[in-house]
């Protein structure tokens, strides 16, 4: 009798500890749609400062080149913020703009990251593209990871580059 309670009590506590790490993913992933949907349409709006708000700036790695994220940028806030708005400027000298997104998918690596996959309708001097990217969560802000838009890195957080086209 001892031995089927104790087994019935490791069941409980097994499967409440699974659902306990469920809701917690489902709460994580809750947020960062939330975070996504915010940054996308502050974007689609032109509403480029709520857009900034949104974002983990950090700095371009030039010895990699492939632009992951560092642990933050070394510019200031405001050198931050002027940097962002140089490449919103890039932008709209391009005729960019974001028509509509969609998340299509959420996507576990290891049964706790994850990330987002979005596409995107971007208008640029009148034609429509259609472009596929990643954004995740990261210490509460958004991580845009660079996919199909080679227009991305001047919307997103990455700071401290050589601003050409």
């Amino acid at each position: 009798m001892k031995k089927s309670f104790l087994m019935v009590l490791i069941l409980v506590f097994s499967l409440s500890s699974m659902g306990t790490g469920c809701s917690v993913n489902f709460i994580e992933e809750q947020k960062a749609e939330r975070l996504i949907k915010a940054y996308y349409q502050a974007i689609a709006a032109e509403e480029y400062e709520k857009a900034f708000e949104q974002l983990l700036l950090y700095d371009y790695d030039a010895r990699t080149g492939d632009g992951h994220f560092t642990e933050g940028t070394t510019l200031s806030h405001k050198e931050s913020k002027a940097f962002y708005f140089k490449k919103i400027k890039v932008l709209k000298e391009q005729s960019y703009t974001l028509k509509g997104f969609e998340i299509t998918d959420v996507e576990y690596e290891d049964g706790h990251s994850f990330w987002h996959h979005i596409q995107l309708e971007v208008e640029q001097n009148g034609q429509r593209f259609e472009w596929h990217e990643a954004a995740e969560m990261h210490e509460g802000k958004l991580v845009i990871g660079e996919q199909d838009d080679p227009y991305a890195k001047y919307r997103d957080g990455k700071m401290n580059f050589e601003l050409s086209l």
